[in-house]
């Protein structure tokens, strides 16, 4: 039993065209299925939670169709997490973590993976008791996603690379401390991330080297870079080269935490939360996602 989590607003439409693909398919190859449609903002939480809680016996078969953010509260949602089979069907605007996850960007290619793939293990990030699969951090890509909310001009991930070029020349650099049981490292920082996927935004690769199954996070902290320095940093950032700019700090590691004296928004997969402390750590082990 194929359980779907569908947003139905997801892609612009897109996702009401997979749909349409998948029942038709489904039906035609007699694969019992269930949609579980959302109609609100956090619902698939919701309904994943009811879907997995008390499972029992042979895991669960639980797909979430939509973009990020439905991933995101698909994920959230799982009462336990080695007792899902997760399947992602790609169709919102970013699809980040899919792409790197290498799910087929059509219907039927991604169907195809979950009538014939394999279930394999997959990490996925924790901070503050809220999962992450893709990235979580702070920083400039907290105002990147402020700004990309108001912008009503274009869409996507041409809006995502606008609010991130526009906010490049006005962000100012954050002071905050990486915590570890041997002292603390002092930052002034433009951002710093957990990467469990390589890519943010539709495909800005800021942990251009991260991999979802090896057990480790990859942390990328960029310190403060002067003005005329910004368009060659950018440059940088877009051909997968952030690794190699001199103000950048990059290791691996199951754990990140941050402190700061003041405010330190976080955002995880795209979704900001305001109070929430930067305790990140890695799961592995618990989770299995169908993927090539």
């Amino acid at each position: 039993m194929l359980h779907f989590v569908y947003n139905p607003i997801a892609g612009k439409g897109r996702s009401v065209q997979f749909r349409t693909a998948l029942e038709g398919r489904l039906r035609a190859l007699g694969v019992e299925h269930a949609f579980h449609e959302t109609h609100r903002r956090r619902e698939a939480i919701d309904i994943a939670r009811k879907l997995t809680a008390g499972a029992a016996g042979e895991p669960l078969d639980l797909v979430a169709m939509g973009g990020d953010g439905t991933l995101n509260e698909v994920l959230n949602g799982i009462a336990d997490p080695s007792k899902v089979h997760l399947g992602i069907i790609p169709c919102g605007s970013g699809n980040d973590f899919a792409a790197v996850a290498g799910i087929p960007q059509t219907p039927e290619g991604a169907l195809d993976l979950l009538l014939h793939g394999e279930a394999k293990p997959t990490d996925y990030l924790e901070c503050g008791g809220v999962r992450g699969i893709n990235a979580i951090g702070t920083g400039i890509d907290v105002e990147i996603l402020r700004r990309y909310a108001r912008m009503n001009v274009l869409h996507g991930s041409a809006a995502y690379l606008a609010s991130l070029i526009l906010t490049l020349f006005s962000y100012r650099a954050k002071a905050f401390r990486e915590v570890a049981a041997d002292g603390e490292k002092p930052h002034r920082a433009l951002i710093a991330c957990c990467g469990n996927g390589q890519r943010i935004g539709g495909g800005i690769p800021v942990c251009p080297e991260a991999a979802i199954d090896d057990g480790l996070m990859d942390i990328v902290i960029v310190d403060d870079i002067s003005r005329p320095r910004i368009p060659g940093a950018f440059m940088k950032l877009m051909k997968r080269q952030i690794l190699t700019l001199p103000s950048t700090d990059f290791k691996r590691a199951s754990a990140l935490r941050l402190a700061s004296d003041g405010p330190m928004p976080v955002q995880i997969d795209g979704e900001i939360y305001e109070d929430l402390p930067f305790d990140v750590h890695l799961v592995t082990g618990q989770l299995r996602v169908y993927r090539p």
